[in-house]
This record gives C-alpha cells, sequence and structure tokens, in this order.
C-alpha cells in the first residue's frame, strides 16, 4: 500500500511536518489525473469531523503517533471504533465514512491517499435516529472551508430541534 510505504520513509515528507494548535496542517505529496497522496499534521485534540470523501476511494497510514477513528458505511447504521498507531493503514472504498481524532499527548503525522484525487468531502452526523447527512462541500485538499462546516453544524442544530 503506497501510504504505508510513504509513511515508512520520512526523508520523502519530514521537511513539511509542522503543527499548529488551531487547525491541522497538510501539504501535498503528489498528484495526477488518477491518485493524490497528502501529509496531515495533527495537533493533540484535532479531529476531521465525520465525512466522507465525495466518491473517491482511498487509504491512509500512520507515520507518528496514533489516530482514534470512528468508521461505517454511509448507507449502514451505527459506527466501529477503533485505534491505529504507527504504521497501521487502512484502505477504503466509496461509502466509507470516518471521524479520525488525534486523542494521544503529543502531536501525530499521517500520509493519505485519494483516488481519483478529492473534489468534494459529505458531512454527516449519528443521532440515535440514524446518519443524518448534513452537507457536502466541494474540496481539493482535505480540510475544507471552515466556513461551509459551520453552516453545517446549522444545519444540524435544525435537525435535531
Amino acid at each position: 500500500m503506497i501510504v504505508r510505504e510513504i509513511a515508512a520513509t520520512p526523508s520523502e515528507w519530514s521537511d513539511s511536518v509542522r503543527f499548529d494548535l488551531y487547525e491541522r496542517v497538510f501539504s501535498r505529496l503528489y498528484l495526477d489525473a488518477a491518485v493524490e497522496v497528502w501529509l496531515i499534521c495533527w495537533d493533540i485534540g484535532q479531529d476531521t469531523l465525520l465525512h466522507d470523501h465525495g466518491g473517491s476511494v482511498g487509504a491512509f497510514s500512520v507515520a507518528r503517533g496514533s489516530l482514534l477513528e470512528d468508521h461505517g458505511a454511509v448507507h449502514r447504521t451505527g459506527l466501529s471504533t477503533r485505534r491505529h498507531t504507527a504504521g497501521d493503514a487502512v484502505g477504503f472504498g466509496a461509502g466509507y465514512l470516518h471521524n479520525l481524532v488525534n486523542v494521544g499527548t503529543e502531536p501525530m503525522v499521517s500520509v493519505h491517499a485519494y483516488s481519483p484525487p478529492l473534489r468534494a468531502m459529505n458531512f454527516y452526523c449519528w443521532l440515535p435516529t440514524g446518519m443524518h447527512h448534513l452537507r457536502e462541500i466541494p474540496c481539493d485538499m482535505p480540510e475544507p472551508d471552515v466556513t461551509a462546516l459551520e453552516a453545517a453544524a446549522v444545519v444540524l442544530r435544525e435537525a435535531v430541534s
């Protein structure tokens, strides 16, 4: 798996590692018409929110530290939780959704690949009534526009009211 190979080769990405307490830092390591590869740096407590990858398939690998993942599928009920540590890799299909969070006591680094390259992400909320699609947000990077996510939070508040 390409993400595992890249994660195991810090000489390819260590110059791009940077942490910011207020937002995840990411850097594109590779892009062509079929695939893109990203390095993502996570400070303590940073997460992605529950999302899919807008029809792209993909994989990620933990290069340093650990991530907690809530994961499931768009058309199934419920989520499962698992922890990934350095060296672990996960591949996923187009219907896969997840939330990743750095619950460790140190910043961490991961490598992610998407095919085709990201064009959108869909955000969800799991409630006792089931999985709720909040919003599709166009994006060409693994961190969509924050103002679009804030608008999705408004939709969620209205859905549970």
